[in-house]
């Protein structure tokens, strides 16, 4: 085998390694985005948890709140200014909203999540699809490379 055809055969070699490695570094990195994306849906969950554990622990605050309010109204303790009844209706309702307050703001946390481990999942993809193009182009380029070069010394 002549040096040019070593040469060529090397580059060829050559190519095909890197291009490999290339292609690699794409599957890598929409492996590492999949995973990234699982752990953001799984804190989306998690999220959403927190928000309805927090909002019923609000809830139960709030009932133990009103029914100490209640039995002291019983008692003849004025406890708000105006009808006691339309204070107590208008706090059981603040209490209602706030709680319900506690489990939309967990699951707009939970939503963007989502989201953000769908544009990592892209991501991911594109990175894939890039790394291909350029293990493409990189063998493209090697082996014409390769082929002049054996052409040039022949």
């Amino acid at each position: 085998m002549s040096g040019a055809a070593i040469a060529a055969t090397a580059a060829v070699i050559g190519t095909g390694i890197s291009a490999y490695g290339t292609m690699q570094q794409g599957k890598t990195a929409n492996a590492i985005a999949g995973r990234n994306a699982q752990i953001m849906n799984r804190n989306a969950d998690i999220a959403k948890q927190n928000a309805e554990f927090n909002a019923k622990l609000e809830e139960r605050d709030s009932r133990r709140k009103r029914a100490k309010d209640t039995l002291e109204l019983g008692n003849g303790v004025e406890i708000y200014d105006g009808t006691n009844l339309i204070a107590m209706a208008t706090q059981e309702w603040s209490d209602e909203t706030n709680a319900e307050m506690i489990r939309r703001g967990g699951q707009n946390e939970a939503n963007n999540l989502r989201m953000k481990a769908g544009v990592t999942i892209a991501e991911g993809e594109a990175a894939e699809s890039a790394g291909m193009v350029a293990a493409g182009g990189s063998l493209l380029t090697g082996f014409g490379n390769a082929a002049l070069g054996y052409k040039a010394a022949t």
